[in-house]
């Protein structure tokens, strides 16, 4: 079957650059696709097979995919069918977002990786774009500027979170450690250490080792340091604190040994570092 190209003009209210529709599978028909548009589905319910190119990948609720204009896909049902939210926005759109969130946001990777990236929610992510859809579809429908502003916000918030930390075709790491080291960062649980990760991936202690290895590079304690020492290297720059207050307060139990660390990460010891910001 010859593939179908999508076009903005139908497909995205061009007065906003951004839409937003819920699909039942079982009401649609599905062939081949690709657009002109860029767009985000995710998963609300039951399940289906995604084609992409040659490759076919499971689809589960709480799976958030990227798709860019290039991505040739198209979706098979299974079972009794699923449900999904597809937020499409334009060209502009996305360039807009992509100036906004800056040169340190990886851009680059997530137009280029040869799969559409995708990420895994957790309950309370997934509970949290749910409401913010709520209040979106509580936006009297001929208010543009107000329903434009609130779709955009939500689509900063979904990349900055799901997205920031993508690095392209290297293999995924599983959904769990993801949470796991999100919630290290976003909670300061790296102040209590290694225990911290591990308690909250219900999984033994040398399987979460071998794991983070794997896919991060780095042993448990690595990256619980590393946490520690962007934490001191933010509160050198933008606090009035002392360093030993910086460093016990950042979970290191040991002033030196930190030093040591920070020598090592940034090239100069902490005092230094303080009077060149």
């Amino acid at each position: 079957m010859e593939p179908k190209l999508l076009t903005a003009q139908r497909f995205v209210d061009m007065r906003t650059g951004i839409s937003y529709r819920y699909v039942y599978t079982q009401t649609e028909y599905f062939r081949p696709h690709y657009h002109d548009y860029f767009e985000i589905f995710l998963v609300l319910s039951g399940g289906a097979r995604h084609l992409v190119g040659n490759q076919e990948f499971p689809l589960v609720p709480r799976q958030l995919v990227f798709i860019r204009p290039s991505d040739l896909h198209d979706y098979i049902s299974v079972a009794d069918g699923y449900s999904m939210l597809n937020i499409s926005f334009t060209q502009e759109t996305m360039g807009e977002l992509f100036t906004f969130l800056g040169d340190g946001f990886p851009a680059f990777a997530l137009l280029n990786a040869a799969l559409p990236p995708q990420a895994t929610l957790s309950q309370q992510e997934f509970d949290m774009i749910s409401a913010r859809m709520t209040a979106v579809r509580a936006i009297d429908a001929e208010n543009i500027s107000e329903r434009r502003t609130a779709l955009r916000i939500l689509l900063v918030d979904i990349f900055s979170r799901h997205f920031f930390g993508f690095v392209g075709d290297r293999e995924a790491s599983p959904a769990w450690l993801e949470e796991a080291c999100d919630k290290m960062r976003r909670s300061g649980s790296f102040v209590e250490g290694s225990e911290a990760l591990f308690a909250s991936t219900n999984r033994s202690r040398e399987h979460v080792c071998r794991c983070m290895k794997k896919y991060k590079g780095m042993t448990v304690s690595e990256f619980v340091n590393d946490l520690r020492l962007r934490y001191i290297a933010n509160m050198l720059r933008f606090s009035n604190h002392t360093v030993a207050q910086i460093v016990f307060a950042s979970g290191f139990n040991n002033l030196s040994w930190a030093a040591s660390l920070f020598r090592k990460k940034y090239g100069m010891n902490m005092s230094d570092y303080r009077k060149g910001s």
